[in-house]
């Protein structure tokens, strides 16, 4: 057998038995080492989960009640699918970031109304998450069926803070709300028709807001994903929440690389003493068919266009892969 062969044949030996060669334990002693600490962390985290008290959201009055009872839907939830029974606890939340722990004191002979005490001498204040808060301003009127549904689902699963629906020339309505003066043809609306329209904004709103709650469930959010009303593109770039955001994205077909900008917003993050100030990013997304090519100008001038690849997305999608890559490097 030839020098070299003998070598092939004792390198194939010790990988057989799981023997690495002086050169490779090293690396293959650091990465057991990291491995190792990411599954401890992992258990922690398990354990962690296993120990927490179930969360129910309250509106700010009830929250500051020292007993209240949760609402019907959330009674039954309590009582008959999660079987609490007197003196179990809970944890109640606000949505805007107040905790506090709360016991079952008192259930109704139906088991409809569960009432509770609160047990904490203190509440507790979470901030919201992340060194930078993320707000999607996406022209989504023209969004079909339950996709905007799974828009607003997925954005506060993401941890976004808020979705500001946008109302540009060729996405100008949702429900009564318009890009224009709200004025039909012949300069005015019959009371019939403006109340229908009244109606088709409001259930749209109710329900966006339903969903970014049941998200925020989910997701156990100190934080309800908050949903603004539509906004004309005119006011939108006009305001001062505009102009004071830390930094302005738009979603633009040849735009700079998203990552690479948003590494340098890091790095100047980094650079900065300014922490009492709040920072949040506007992640601009436009409607299907685009923005006419007045307000890309005035986007161009005044934000930093970037791309998401060379495909191209649905609104929708557009909006959540953008808010994807921003926490992924910003926050995570």
């Amino acid at each position: 057998m030839t020098l070299l062969a003998f070598a092939a044949t004792a390198a194939a030996r010790r990988r057989h038995l799981g023997v690495t060669s002086p050169k490779n334990r090293t690396a293959s002693g650091v990465y057991a080492s990291s491995r190792k600490d990411d599954n401890t962390n992992v258990k922690e985290k398990r354990a962690e989960q296993k120990r927490r008290l179930q969360r129910f959201y309250v509106d700010a009055s009830t929250f500051a009640s020292p007993i209240f009872s949760l609402s019907k839907e959330e009674s039954r939830h309590a009582l008959k699918s999660l079987r609490l029974n007197i003196d179990d606890l809970i944890e109640c939340c606000d949505g805007n970031g107040r905790l506090k722990v709360a016991r079952l004191i008192e259930v109704d002979s139906r088991k409809t109304e569960a009432t509770f005490e609160g047990v904490d001498e203190e509440e507790r204040v979470v901030a919201f998450p992340g060194r930078m808060k993320w707000d999607v301003v996406v022209a989504c009127a023209g969004i079909k069926g339950g996709r905007s549904d799974w828009l607003v689902e997925k954005l506060t699963e993401l941890n976004g803070r808020k979705l500001v629906p946008l109302l540009t020339s060729r996405s100008g309505k949702i429900g009564s709300a318009s890009s224009g003066s709200g004025v039909g043809v012949g300069g005015k609306r019959s009371k019939r028709r403006k109340d229908e329209e009244d109606e088709e904004e409001t259930g749209k709103e109710l329900r966006w807001q339903r969903v970014a709650l049941a998200a925020s469930k989910q997701s156990l959010r100190a934080h309800v994903f908050c949903i603004e009303k539509p906004v004309s593109f005119n006011d939108f770039v006009s305001s001062k929440y505009f102009s004071e955001a830390t930094c302005r994205f738009v979603a633009a077909a040849g735009g700079a690389d998203f990552a690479e900008k948003l590494r340098g917003v890091k790095e100047r993050m980094d650079n900065s003493n300014s922490e009492e100030n709040e920072q949040y990013g506007i992640l601009i997304v436009g409607p299907e068919g685009d923005f006419d090519d007045e307000e890309m100008q005035t986007l161009m001038d005044t934000c930093e266009t970037i791309s998401l690849g060379d495909l191209r997305l649905r609104t929708e999608t557009a909006a959540i892969s953008s808010l994807s890559v921003a926490q992924m490097i910003i926050n995570v």
